[in-house]
């Protein structure tokens, strides 16, 4: 069971620059996508962020039961598992992906190591 923990702003904006330095790469891509998400409908309660690590197919079920208990926009760091084997890492994805066609929620990847899983009420703008 999750329990809720007060965490000051400081250490959200260390966090977010933590995160915005893992998500930096040293190779430049060809061309830049930008994904935009904008809020849907009325939000009932805050949005979470939160990080996960996908190591093997079986974190999909950690993932799965930490989307649904509350509105959190999960971000799945895939590298791991996409090195160690590309077959779990599609069927992997492909859960996802039944889950959010289920639901109507929305996921994207981010580049090759990094997928957003949105709940309903955000949408992603591609």
């Amino acid at each position: 069971m999750l329990s809720k923990i007060n965490i000051p702003p400081q250490s959200i904006v260390k966090g977010v620059k933590m995160l915005g330095n893992l998500l930096r790469s040293n190779k430049k891509p060809e061309t830049a996508t930008i994904v935009e998400a904008q809020i849907k409908g009325e939000v009932r309660s805050r949005l979470k962020l939160s990080l996960m690590m996908m190591e093997r197919y079986a974190d999909i079920e950690k993932i799965l039961s930490r989307f649904r208990k509350a509105d959190t926009v999960l971000l799945i760091r895939v590298s791991h598992l996409r090195d160690k084997d590309m077959n779990e890492l599609k069927k992997a994805v492909d859960r996802l992906k039944t889950h959010c066609e289920v639901t109507g929620s929305d996921l994207a990847a981010l580049d090759d190591s990094w997928i957003v899983l949105v709940p309903p009420v955000v949408e992603i703008v591609r």
